[in-house]
């Protein structure tokens, strides 16, 4: 391959991207976050307002405070992740500690009588996701092996543009594949393939010449034992996405509220897919192979919401809010190595192939859809409230977009790929609290969400419950939310696409101690 060293260091990658189905979940879904009361009532406040939390899905939920307020919620997490990938079974837990809400309403009473009754100015911070999760398996899989990854990169390539040039090191020949407009990263991993004897070029009709430049076909070197390719993938994540909310709202004659949020979000994320495959025949030409991939993502982005909630009468209250798309900006910066172990004719033969080397890919846009949610709550005097929301996003609808117009169609593919994946999502929140005293409160709340990715079960349940206690000037709440869900992954996104089956429990513990002004 033609060397244009243009780093020593780092390698852009413009041709193929790096993004798949997995970052559309990752940056669309959220999970149940916020204050203790909020989660504590799974969530449905969309007509109930007067939480820091409720004024994140619905901006109006602001004005119905009573008096200027803050508060600070503490989330501990457990995550479980039991796995199986045929006929291995895994199980990997993770425990975090974090300040997962923090936020301060300030209102102004209105006296000029013109019915426009209270003015609110909130802020909040929240995390919205939490991304820290480990799994690990193990499974024989009688049929699909690594190298169908390697040949569904490399198929269609000419040989010259996935291999190293005569006294070419391997990482000059990554960074050049990689700058080259036409290649980049999907050749990138053909030129691992072949260099790590994965694959084997197949000769032109009437040709024995394996090593023709114009060669664009090839066959698998590896053939699996008796009982298939014994395969082992861990992988680990880290990071989050904070959301930050400044909001106004205002109320009608204490009956009709009206409010605007202005979102900001911070995203940080990191991943480590380890994969290891052995378990090959003895006439195989490959006996052994390690892919690691490391990735890491950060990036920004906003969206706005618009509110109201209406007072039918002092017991019935009606919700409605539309969530703009979220617009983010991201960047991903990526690291891979491959050791694997050839079979020639002068015996075994250990090959590692390190570029040694970033790839950073230029920075893109992601949208996620937008989505509407209607609300209903009903007052029991001054004993409590039953509350119900209801809400709907199309997944189906994000996209990825290049902020280079000289690649504006280089998400095409992924965008259409999405468009037939994924579906609309429904999601159905129910919530209610009881007094027990005037200090005392018990709430409960469940949540149901429809699949949203087609052939995969990815529906999330979950069920909460928790308390409050007020002192007269502030109030503790404690919540816990205990989430199961079902889920699929494939090991790659491309080629190997065999899926690990994942059974999720999420468990949340959350303290929030809120103080009036």
């Amino acid at each position: 391959m033609k060397k244009t060293l243009l780093s020593l260091a780092l390698v852009i990658c413009t041709q193929m991207n790096a993004q798949n189905l997995s970052d559309v979940l990752r940056y669309s879904q959220t999970s149940l976050n916020g204050s203790a009361r909020f989660t504590a009532m799974g969530g449905a406040f969309g007509a109930v307002g007067g939480d820091f939390s409720a004024m994140e899905i619905n901006p109006a939920g602001s004005s119905i405070f009573a008096f200027s307020e803050a508060g600070i919620t503490l989330d501990s997490r457990q995550l479980t992740n039991n796995s199986s990938y045929f006929e291995g079974r895994g199980k990997d837990t993770n425990i975090s500690l974090n300040t997962g809400q923090l936020g301060v309403i300030l209102l102004l009473n209105e006296t000029t009588g013109s019915g426009w009754s209270k003015v609110a100015f909130g802020f909040s911070y929240n995390k919205i996701n939490d991304f820290d999760s480990s799994l690990a398996v193990q499974g024989t899989n009688p049929q699909n092996g690594i190298d169908q990854y390697f040949l569904f990169h490399a198929q269609g390539r000419y040989l010259d543009q996935i291999s190293q040039l005569d006294d070419e090191e391997f990482n000059d020949a990554y960074l050049a594949i990689g700058e080259a407009p036409e290649l980049g990263y999907s050749a990138q991993q053909a030129l691992f393939g072949y260099e790590g004897y994965v694959l084997n070029p197949i000769p032109l009709e009437g040709s024995d010449d394996s090593l023709n430049p114009d060669i664009n076909r090839y066959a698998s070197n590896a053939r699996p034992g008796t009982n298939g390719y014994t395969q082992k993938y861990n992988h680990t994540a880290s990071g989050h996405t904070r959301k930050y909310t400044f909001n106004l709202s205002s109320s009608f004659q204490d009956r009709f509220y009206v409010g605007l949020n202005i979102n900001s979000y911070a995203v940080s994320y990191s991943e480590i897919a380890d994969f290891r495959e052995s378990g090959y025949s003895s006439s195989s030409g490959l006996q052994s192979l390690h892919f690691n991939n490391a990735l890491n993502t950060n990036g920004s982005g906003g969206s706005f919401q618009l509110g109201m909630i209406y007072k039918i009468n002092p017991k019935v209250r009606l919700g409605l809010s539309l969530n703009s798309p979220t617009y983010y900006r991201l960047t991903d910066r990526a690291y891979q190595f491959l050791n694997s172990e050839a079979s020639t004719q002068e015996g075994n033969i250990p090959v590692r192939l390190d570029p040694g080397i970033d790839i950073i890919f230029p920075e893109y846009r992601f949208n996620s859809p937008g989505s509407v949610r209607g609300s209903f709550s009903y007052i029991i005097g001054d004993k409590g409230l039953i509350s119900v929301d209801y809400s709907q996003k199309n997944l189906s609808k994000a996209t990825f977009r290049s902020i280079d117009f000289d690649l504006i169609d280089s998400f095409d593919a992924l965008n259409k790929l999405i468009e037939n994946e994924f579906a609309p999502t429904k999601t159905l929140q129910i919530g209610g609290e009881y007094r027990i005293t005037p200090f005392l409160s018990l709430r409960a709340g469940y949540v149901s969400e429809d699949a949203s990715q087609a052939g995969f079960n990815n529906s999330r349940t979950l069920v909460s419950a928790g308390f409050g206690y007020s002192f007269g000037a502030s109030t503790l709440d404690l919540s816990l939310q205990m989430q199961s869900f079902a889920n699929e992954r494939p090991l790659f996104s491309q080629g190997l696409t065999d899926t690990v089956l994942l059974d999720r429990e999420n468990r949340n513990l959350r303290i929030t101690y809120r103080v009036k002004l």
